[in-house]
């Protein structure tokens, strides 16, 4: 019981800001040693100006506890069925220590979530952690975690601190900025004959006329695997472990990305041209353009992207080394009947699955034997920039008024700055830095007030 209820709700504050969207995904090839994928590098120097950090150096022995130079701190997401391992945050030439605090609590006793220590390959000792409990130990003694039990959504967020006694840590910065999504060759460079059909696989339609197209080939490989490179090293992902009731997808990491740059790389002129060529409307503008991370342990769900829009999701499998009986592919439903199968698309690198938005649908998980993750890059779009615009606006801004209170606030802006698609877009693009300024001072200032008392 180290902190009151005035400072639990400033760390329920920090868990909060911690997930708005820095955190980055370490695949199986470049997993931390101890097997926890999600992490989220912090600022030790900016940690070091707040009350908890106060609090540990006077509980931490060593020489070193009150400067930030020899330190190590990241947030860390624990999850159901992560390859986690025994590991020692220090090697024999170092010395330390590792304070953990555990920022969420596991919901039931069932829920696993302890942490064991090892002497001479055997379990010396076990500690189940409450929330906002702190367990601090000598950075050599090896550890493991152990992840929340499958029948466990959640996750177990923590905040994991090293600080070495001589060793210099290499200062780290909270991810500010997003990196820009990349143009490849420009929209010039596009194939004048590129015909859509050529790449076309097969077609399905439910039993509404609403089809289901999925085709191979679309891109370049270079174009695939620069993508790959972007996501892989450039994306900070959401984190949403809450328990929706209703139709969602469930998907609980997701890289959003700009629409307004996205729209000038040349992977978008393939699409807009295979959605004009195979719909025969132009105008399509993307209104929601993300990565979505799944593991084998997710537990996704059926749901449409959308309700009563002439709109279309564009679909693309992004794992290479997938191959036939892996799994993690897409199933499409019959509108009222979730046990009629229109289509089910195979997760092969490379290939689109594009369909109508009121298709109900879910990603299946990954292989249980694949430790690494499903990739998919979604894009949704509108029959107009105008339209997906004011989607977009809606979908990202205004996040203090209920979902029927959105298009008034659009509404009011458009008799402002005039409907001119280009300009909406242009104040969007403004509004939204702010909205990712004010969410980043968000993050800096629940770091700084970690731990603190009422004045």
């Amino acid at each position: 019981e180290l902190f009151s209820d005035y400072q639990k709700n400033q760390l329920r504050d920090l868990r909060s800001a911690l997930f708005g969207g820095y955190w980055r995904y370490y695949d199986h090839e470049h997993t931390p040693k101890d097997g926890v994928s999600w992490q989220l590098p912090i600022d030790a120097a900016l940690l070091s100006q707040s009350p908890l950090w106060k609090l540990l150096s006077e509980i931490i022995p060593g020489e070193n506890q009150g400067t930030s130079e020899h330190v190590d701190a990241r947030a860390r997401v624990l999850r159901r069925g992560d390859n986690v391992k025994i590991h020692s945050t220090c090697n024999d030439q170092e010395s330390g220590y590792t304070v953990v605090l555990f920022l969420s609590q596991l919901q039931n006793k069932n829920d696993y979530g302890e942490v064991l220590f090892f002497q001479d390959n055997d379990v010396h000792t076990t500690i189940q952690p409450r929330q906002y409990s702190i367990i601090m130990w000598s950075c050599r003694i090896p550890y493991q975690f152990q992840y929340p039990s499958i029948s466990t959504g959640f996750g177990q967020v923590l905040l994991q601190i090293t600080i070495y006694d001589k060793v210099d840590v290499k200062p780290v910065y909270l991810p500010h900025t997003v990196k820009h999504f990349p143009v490849f060759q420009g929209v010039e460079a596009i194939n004048k004959s590129f015909r859509a059909e050529d790449h076309l696989t097969s077609v399905e339609h439910t039993a509404l006329n609403r089809p289901i197209y999925v085709l191979d080939n679309l891109f370049r490989e270079d174009m695939l695997s620069e993508l790959r490179e972007h996501l892989y090293l450039s994306s900070q992902y959401y984190y949403d472990d809450s328990d929706d009731a209703g139709e969602t997808d469930n998907v609980q990491w997701i890289s959003g990305h700009r629409t307004h740059e996205f729209t000038r790389s040349e992977m978008w002129a393939v699409i807009n041209q295979t959605l004009n060529q195979i719909t025969g409307h132009e105008g399509w503008y993307p209104y929601d353009v993300s990565c979505n991370l799944n593991r084998a342990w997710d537990h996704t769900r059926i749901h449409k992207d959308c309700y009563d829009k002439d709109e279309y999701t564009f679909l693309l499998y992004l794992n290479p080394e997938f191959k036939p009986g892996d799994l993690g592919g897409t199933v499409f439903y019959e509108h009222e009947d979730v046990f009629s199968v229109v289509k089910s698309v195979q997760n092969r690198y490379g290939r689109v699955a594009l369909f109508h938005c009121e298709i109900k649908h879910a990603a299946r998980p990954p292989h249980a034997y694949l430790t690494n993750a499903r990739y998919s890059f979604a894009i949704k779009v509108a029959r107009s920039k105008l339209e997906a615009v004011g989607r977009e606006m809606q979908q990202n801004l205004w996040n203090d008024l209920d979902d029927e209170e959105k298009p008034e606030e659009l509404t009011k802006l458009i008799e402002e700055v005039g409907s001119d698609p280009d300009l909406l877009e242009a104040k969007f693009v403004e509004f939204f830095q702010e909205e990712l300024d004010n969410r980043f001072d968000h993050l800096e200032d629940s770091l700084k007030n970690a731990g603190s008392r009422p004045s």
